[in-house]
């Protein structure tokens, strides 16, 4: 994943394993899926596996483009392909529907479409 050059995966994992849970509560993953570069097969084997032994819920969010922003949005199947691999690891696994998308109003674009008429 590109941005563990950044943070240390290994840190906030063992913080995820260890942090106070009740029975019914998991830590939940945002997961933000960017076509060509972390939604292929053997990425969601990866995640599975980097959250094994973790109490966990993970929730998927297709890239909102928008203005100045290289990525593209996966595909829909590529993104259900990407759930149904981690559910069949056992993780509990969420597709984050989008809102707002066509206005350019959805989870980070708002700041990106500000800052590309600034």
């Amino acid at each position: 994943m590109p941005i563990n050059r950044k943070w240390d995966l290994k840190k906030l994992i063992t913080a995820a394993q260890e942090f106070p849970l009740r029975s019914r509560e998991k830590v939940t993953f945002e997961y933000v899926l960017l076509r060509g570069v972390n939604d292929s097969d053997q990425d969601a084997r990866e995640v599975a596996e980097l959250v094994r032994g973790v109490k966990a819920k993970i929730n998927l969010i297709a890239l909102n483009p928008g203005p100045g922003i290289d990525y593209k949005t996966p595909e829909e199947k590529r993104v259900k392909d990407f759930q149904e691999i981690l559910i069949r690891a056992g993780v509990p696994t969420f597709i984050r529907r989008p809102r707002g998308r066509d206005i350019y109003a959805a989870c980070g674009q708002l700041k990106r479409t500000l800052e590309a008429t600034a």
